[in-house]
């Protein structure tokens, strides 16, 4: 076994050129094969269509986005819907929420340039069975045969041209033209076949709140783990995840990226997991004995194994496919009990290239979805979207909450002023060189007050709650961690619950 560990500056084990990367293919068991867009719609027929908006909640900064819940689940995800959207609200996005049952790709793509057009919408979430665009090819790769699949970059690109030639009239789209760039990003919520819905979805959104508030924020390193056929790869695509998370653990030896060893590496804790491996909707393949033999890791492991991860990017043969009923691998990986939040891959044979364009902006603090769009953005500019490139990356799709921040979301919160507004005044004395910072508080109701402290990286040290009256309180907060050890010198920060808003201070100790 090899390893590498990349630090800020990623070291290239290897390199080879990306045009020329072994394709993908379908790894599952002999008799089996994608399901078909007409399998798909016998069982999910298009129905009369039917929207309300919920509400909207106004946000100050940082754009518009849009959440889509299918109706009849909408009213059991009630509590975990607004707790999202004051999340959201509170990092300052203006939020609309929908709930929508019936309709067609095409209805939801109308609903999606609407809001567009009129509000300046940035993303949109999808939780549920929603409307589903197909795309078809002649000859996938000009080797693979025809093939048809999901695609998500049809509710992302508003304003260009989708086209029905091939086959007219069979519900699916072969061509794109005109202004093909995506202009907002979307992701999707749907257990297909994993079991209730409902309580998959809550579970879900309990995650994504404990991971908003940091709680749930895993150790931020990375594991790239690359099988056979894309070792000359391999260090280039660990230094694109690098650009991420800096401490990058990259495994990719020929005889020892085997499903023993993958599993062994996902009970480590980390944040991130890109895997490489040919794939079916159902689990990955790893090849060893010099190509002779294989073993596999199926996707039910990801729910059975339970990863202390939280991200994915499946380099995966359909192994993104969420149309393939309780076998997709990339819904097994986040509607697990634990950690998982978020994934990214592919609904057909095919995945991301020129990964550098997806984590260089998840480096930077973008969330999930502008990462996202900014990737499929660079591949259009750098390459052009040229027919080879159309089935590498068209069934790429986001299983994820896509306003989710990899690296955190503490840095990203609204410092709130103490003014008329505020019911409660909270104000902070810190001498740089004690061992503790002195809060004063002006409480106009009695209620829980939760202080926690993180250094620079976003990790939290020190959280502490406290139960206190209306009137005046003066808080020494002492500067150690959960194990009681004295802070080193270094810029911390403050982070406060006081009246349902959170405050944040910035402190130096020296």
């Amino acid at each position: 076994m090899r390893r590498t560990i990349l630090f800020l500056i990623a070291i290239l084990v290897l390199a080879a050129a990306q045009d020329n990367v072994t394709l993908l293919r379908w790894a599952g068991p002999d008799d089996s094969k994608p399901e078909s867009f007409e399998e798909w719609i016998k069982l999910h027929p298009y129905t009369d269509f039917f929207y309300t908006l919920d509400y909207i909640k106004h946000g100050d900064r940082a754009g518009n986005i849009a959440i889509f819940t299918e109706q009849s689940i909408a009213n059991a995800l009630t509590t975990d819907l607004n707790r999202l959207t004051s999340s959201l609200q509170t990092e300052g996005y203006t939020v609309y929420s929908y709930q929508m049952t019936g309709g067609t790709p095409e209805t939801l793509r109308t609903m999606l340039q609407n809001l567009y057009n009129g509000n300046g919408l940035d993303g949109a979430l999808f939780i549920g069975n929603l409307p589903i665009a197909w795309f078809e090819v002649a000859n996938d790769f000009n080797q693979y045969g025809y093939a048809d699949f999901p695609i998500d970059l049809f509710f992302m690109d508003l304003d260009g041209t989708w086209l029905d030639t091939m086959n007219t009239g069979n519900g699916k789209y072969d061509g794109h033209t005109g202004n093909v760039h995506p202009d907002i990003f979307v992701g999707r919520l749907y257990p297909t076949g994993l079991g209730d819905d409902t309580l998959l979805l809550q579970n879900y959104f309990r995650k994504n709140n404990s991971f908003r508030h940091d709680t749930l924020l895993l150790t931020q390193r990375a594991l790239v783990f690359v099988d056979d056929d894309w070792i000359p790869w391999a260090g280039q695509w660990a230094g694109d995840v690098a650009l991420l998370y800096s401490d990058t653990m990259n495994y990719w030896d020929a005889e020892t990226t085997r499903a023993t060893i993958y599993r062994r590496n996902l009970d480590t804790t980390q944040a991130f997991v890109q895997v490489c491996a040919h794939s079916w909707p159902g689990g990955h393949q790893f090849t060893y004995n010099y190509g002779g033999a294989y073993d596999m890791y199926y996707s039910y492991e990801y729910t059975n194994q339970d990863p202390p991860s939280n991200f994915y990017n499946f380099f995966a043969c359909s192994f993104s496919r969420y149309t393939a009923s309780g076998n997709c691998g990339g819904n097994q990986a986040i509607f697990n009990a634990s950690s998982g939040v978020g994934s990214i891959g592919s609904t057909k044979t095919g995945s991301m290239l020129d990964f550098q364009y997806f984590y260089r902006p998840l480096g930077q603090g973008k969330t999930l979805g502008e990462a996202f769009k900014y990737w499929f953005c660079c591949i259009y500019d750098s390459v052009g979207m040229s027919f080879d490139k159309l089935c590498w990356h068209y069934g790429m799709t986001l299983s994820a909450d896509p306003f989710l921040i990899p690296l955190g979301h503490n840095t990203g919160i609204a410092d709130h002023s103490a003014d008329e507004n505020t019911s409660s005044i909270f104000s902070v004395q810190s001498n740089p060189v004690a061992k503790h910072v002195q809060m004063n508080f002006m409480l106009k109701t009695e209620q829980e007050l939760t202080i926690a402290v993180y250094d620079c990286s976003g990790r939290k040290l020190k959280n502490t709650a406290y139960h206190l009256a209306a009137g005046k309180h003066n808080i020494a907060l002492v500067l150690n961690d959960k194990s009681g050890n004295e802070l080193t010198a270094g810029i911390y920060v403050l982070r406060v619950n006081i009246d349902n808003k959170i405050l944040t201070r910035k402190i130096v100790k020296i």
